[in-house]
């Protein structure tokens, strides 16, 4: 602009999937997407169903019959990479263990966690099917 001051783009740049689909299928590729907006607007996903692939991390804070499903995400460079991952709970019926890959489908809510320390993203789990890891393991914004 002519007076000096910046300019921001006041449009939100589209999701790359889609938020109102009977299933929200998240690619392998749009998972640091899918979770930043999560964390951001998770009111708008709750009773949401959604079907994603991650990699399983087992903690000794959740309940028995929860693990949680995430995936390791770069921000920016490789210094920042953090393993970022929404808490999953199912009936025990499952049998997968840390490390596993898998592609998961099931119905988002909000509750407490101890691994939140607070309220966050819950998945109830209804399907869990092993799969092979990603082409690119680290989730990134593309």
């Amino acid at each position: 602009q002519a007076d000096g001051k910046a300019e921001f783009d006041e449009i939100e740049d589209p999701l790359p999937f889609d938020i109102n689909a009977p299933v929200i299928e998240i690619e392998d590729k749009d998972y640091a997407f899918f979770y930043r907006d999560l964390t951001e607007n998770l009111e708008g996903y709750i009773g949401k169903t959604v079907k994603f692939k991650g990699i399983v991390a087992t903690d000794a804070r959740l309940p028995k019959n929860n693990v949680v499903i995430g995936r390791h995400i770069m921000t920016c460079c490789a210094d920042d990479i953090a393993y970022r991952g929404v808490v999953a709970k199912s009936d025990g019926s499952y049998k997968i263990k840390t490390r596993d890959w898998i592609t998961v489908l099931g119905i988002l809510s909000e509750g407490y966690s101890e691994l939140y320390r607070g309220r966050g993203p819950i998945l109830t789990v209804k399907e869990v099917k092993t799969a092979e890891k990603p082409t690119q393991e680290v989730a990134t914004f593309y």
